[in-house]
């Protein structure tokens, strides 16, 4: 019972999961570096494009802080009591001034109101 048949010329032939099992192993050993370099590079692109996203958010952030500073400079009331003198503006004299009255409005008893009257007066009610 031999386990390797021969030709008829006597060489032995290879098993076909042996030749399986060998072009497996020099595919792993081809496509196994070339995964690991792949993979370095895909670490360094997407570094590359997180460190260009962080430069976008600071200089964002720091036009930011100039809006803001520039939007204070702006609005501070000296600035606007200037430009207010240029166009003609000043405050009113204390005869111009009048004071309105402001009517409070009547709103109608709703019924909850009601309800809630007639059980506070029940409850308030002496009993004898």
């Amino acid at each position: 019972m031999n386990s390797v048949r021969q030709t008829k010329s006597g060489e032995p032939v290879v098993r076909l999961r042996i030749m399986l099992v060998g072009v497996c192993i020099v595919v792993a050993a081809i496509l196994g570096p070339l995964a690991l370099v792949y993979k370095q590079s895909y670490i360094n692109q997407t570094s590359i494009r997180l460190e260009a996203k962080a430069d976008t958010i600071n200089a964002l952030n720091r036009e930011i802080a100039a809006l803001k500073l520039k939007s204070s400079n702006l609005s501070t009331t000296a600035r606007i009591e200037r430009l207010a003198k240029s166009y003609g503006l000043e405050y009113p004299s204390s005869d111009q001034i009048e004071v309105v009255k402001v009517r409070t409005p009547v709103y109608k008893e709703s019924g909850m109101n009601k309800i809630a009257d007639r059980v506070k007066n029940s409850l308030l009610r002496e009993r004898g």
